[in-house]
């Protein structure tokens, strides 16, 4: 404030109201003589003077506003700034429909800044400094509280959650100068304001950054004629690599309300060394017709180059299964069991004693251990329930070969029957992400999933690596897998173990170092369940009829009882599968999963930089009294030198913001948004039959334009990619006659 000056004038002027039935307190007897506006006051700015009246209105207990500005070309002539009571509004609902709360008492308090105006301090209603901080003028979210919000959306957490930790930060609620209702709208305008023209350019700028971070992160899309996004498919650097270990099973499925255009998300999910989930890429897709799943399996298979995996899960879907007859026709497909089992009761409800029925199916389906015994039981029992007819079951009975266990169990499945890997990726989306959430927030999440599965994998090697777990018996070969074995998989080898107590060998016969057992395993009181278990001693082999090893690589309890039985100290190395093994150094190992740098203001780039170096000081000030002493003495300097270089230079300013012009991805558009009307539904599940059904409707052709930007053969163009303060000149087109791809 200064005295001398003469830039903004404050002049008093009469105030003619009548009060009503109390009189108003005077705010001169509570605020200090120097907050409150008098004639004469001049001020540098417009600004300061808007900012001296708000700290006014903050102490004496009321809110203010800008009523009118006038203005002379460019130039702000005078201004009239009221308190935010002025004026009468009336609402255009009845009072006896609805009534809502209003703030309007023609409150005659103001002031008019410039020259030849006045100044008015009586308010026509109380106030109070003690309540004005829950006005919404004085409510405020410093630099350190928007980025702990910003920091918390990324993560999950909640904004209750957030809210209660600067509440609990700050010692209550009543040291804080916001509500929790700022944090939620913080995070509505600022957070997750995406619109939509600007949704689809950010998420084709994320995989250009991914790129130009690591060439080998790959990513295609396939648009619509208008440029809108109609089929995409990314798959980092880590996830291509982790396919040449990982990448003999996959489970797939598809999930739905992951974003605002209903696009519908779909992941690759594979198994690691330690059977954990992980994954293997991503898709988004505007429908789940043959030619969507044809273009995306064709894409993932060219980004892991070519090679296909000798297992497929999918959920009963006819469009999946007949694009991976076309795409990928030497790989087993099979169906998810859990799903099959779970229709059960719908299918077959109309039915009488359909539980006893259910209890059936489930026996005929796990208790059959060879294809001729699957037939019959599966023929007595739709005669004992006279199913001959149902067509679903005859259909699943004609589809046998894909969903029976004892038809798919000597391949390898890395011990999945089920798509609930993926289904479990996608219950960790649902945990963050809406169906009202921007392509951008989709792809920060699925970042998040790719960092927690990388964190899942490098603690469990770190486990590994630092501790043992003791052997259960005195067995040679259990100790064998101990050495060999990851955490996790010795822990179901021990099981196999331990299970063996449970089982009684016979000898059937015997022959040329070729024996047959019959393993009887006591499963309850009074049920038997028996195995055939043959051993040769040439080949050092052994093999069950359980086919626990050729599905899950782990040797079953029946053919160690057998080792046992023959005093076998050491197993043949191939029942020690790599795949498990803890010893083998894996490439991927040294790659870290994408994770996309936030795009921040400089300002905010420059607190967080401050923040980080910041912590290591106050850790070591916070030792003693006296080296806070020392630091609090330091602040004060530093904070004085501050203000007397802000003041020098007040009235200039600066802009500073960098951003490429990507044309190529400035042309994307995002898919039409998806208007929905109540309550989603809580799991993120397949809509199969509907899908099914629709599937079958008539279709409307379409003129595409296909994208593959930055694809395995592009890696040659990715150093004319850079990002920061480059231009680079991508154009979209439409391919040419014999064109399949287009490059960038």
């Amino acid at each position: 404030m200064d005295h001398s000056t003469s830039d903004c004038h404050l002049n008093a002027g009469e105030v003619d109201y009548e009060s009503e039935t109390n009189e108003v307190p005077e705010p001169l007897s509570v605020v200090d003589d120097e907050l409150v506006p008098k004639v004469g006051m001049t001020f540098t700015t417009l600004e300061d003077a808007g900012k001296f009246y708000r700290n006014y209105a903050k102490a004496a207990g009321f809110s203010t506003r800008v009523w009118c500005t006038n203005r002379k070309g460019n130039e702000i002539k005078n201004q009239l700034i009221t308190c935010s009571r002025e004026g009468k509004w009336k609402s255009k609902i009845s009072p006896t429909e609805k009534t809502n709360p209003t703030a309007g008492l023609n409150c005659p308090a103001r002031i008019y800044i410039h020259t030849l105006k006045d100044v008015v301090l009586d308010h026509s209603h109380p106030c109070c400094p003690s309540k004005a901080e829950m006005l919404k003028q004085h409510r405020e979210l410093s630099m350190s509280i928007r980025r702990t919000i910003e920091n918390n959306e990324e993560a999950g957490i909640r904004p209750s959650k957030t809210y209660q930790s600067f509440v609990a930060a700050a010692g209550g609620h009543r040291e804080l100068n916001f509500i929790e209702k700022d944090v939620r709208n913080y995070i509505t305008r600022e957070v997750r304001n995406v619109s939509e023209q600007e949704d689809a350019k950010g998420f084709g700028k994320y995989f250009l950054r991914m790129k130009e971070k690591n060439p080998n992160f790959f990513f295609e899309l396939q648009l619509e004629e208008d440029q809108s996004i109609k089929l995409a498919f990314w798959a980092d650097a880590r996830s291509r690599a982790a396919f040449e270990y990982f990448g003999d099973v996959i489970s797939f499925d598809t999930t739905y309300n992951t974003n605002r255009y209903n696009l519908v998300c779909g992941s690759f999910v594979g198994v690691n060394h330690h059977g954990q989930s992980t994954l293997l890429g991503c898709s988004l897709m505007k429908n789940e017709e043959i030619e969507s799943f044809k273009w995306l399996f064709q894409s993932w298979l060219r980004c892991m180059g070519g090679n296909a995996p000798k297992g497929f899960l999918t959920d009963q879907c006819a469009s999946m299964k007949r694009a991976l007859e076309a795409c990928m026709p030497t790989t087993v497909h099979r169906w998810c069991i859990w799903h099959i089992m779970k229709k059960i009761p719908s299918k077959l409800n109309g039915y009488k004693g359909h539980a006893d029925i259910e209890q059936e199916m489930s026996q005929v389906v796990w208790n059959s251990h060879s294809k001729d015994s699957f037939d019959r039981n599966w023929n007595d029992f739709l005669l004992n329930f006279g199913l001959g007819d149902n067509k679903w079951l005859s259909d699943l009975y004609e589809d046998r070969h894909i969903w029976v266990p004892i038809y798919l169990d000597h391949h390898f499945w890395a011990g999945m029957r089920s798509t609930q890997r993926s289904e479990s990726m996608h219950s960790f989306f649902n945990k963050y992400i809406t169906r009202n959430s921007s392509l951008i927030q989709f792809v920060k999440q699925y970042d998040n999933c790719l960092g927690s599965r990388e964190q899942a994998e490098r603690e469990s090697d770190a486990a590994d690596f630092h501790t043992v777990i003791p052997c259960a018996t005195k067995s040679c070969i259990e100790a064998q897998f101990q050495d060999a074995y990851t955490h996790a998989k010795f822990r179901e080898v021990q099981a196999q173990f331990r299970g063996k107590a449970n089982c009684i060998t016979r000898l059937k016969n015997s022959a040329l170092g070729y024996s047959v057992y019959e393993v009887g395993e006591q499963v309850s009181s009074s049920i038997f369940n028996k195995f055939v278990v043959t051993y040769d001693s040439v080949a050092a082999e052994v093999k069950c009829h359980c086919l626990l090893f050729e599905s899950r690589g782990i040797l079953c309890r029946h053919a160690l009882s057998v080792l046992s039985f023959e005093q076998v100290s050491q197993v043949s190395p191939r029942y020690i599968l790599e795949r498990w093994s803890k010893k083998v150094k894996r490439r991927h190992t040294h790659i870290k999963s994408s994770h996309d740098e936030p795009l921040m203001e400089p300002r905010s780039k420059r607190f967080d930089q401050l923040v980080f170096r910041s912590q290591n000081i106050c850790e070591f000030a916070s030792e003693s009294e006296e080296l806070t002493a020392i630091l609090h003495r330091a602040y004060d300097n530093v904070m004085a030198e501050m203000e007397a270089l802000k003041a020098k230079r007040k009235g200039t300013s600066s802009l500073s913001h960098e951003d490429a012009n990507l044309e190529s991805v400035n042309e994307l558009q995002s898919p039409p948004r998806i208007r929905t009307r109540g309550r989603p539904k809580n799991r993120l599940g397949s809509k199969l039959e509907k899908q099914i059904a629709n599937s079958t409707k008539k279709k409307k052709t379409k003129v595409l334009s296909e994208i593959n930007l930055f694809d395995a053969a592009s890696a040659a163009h990715s150093n004319c990619s850079q990002y920061q303060g480059h231009v680079m000149s991508y154009q979209f087109r439409v391919p040419a006659a014999g064109d399949n791809w287009l490059g960038v």
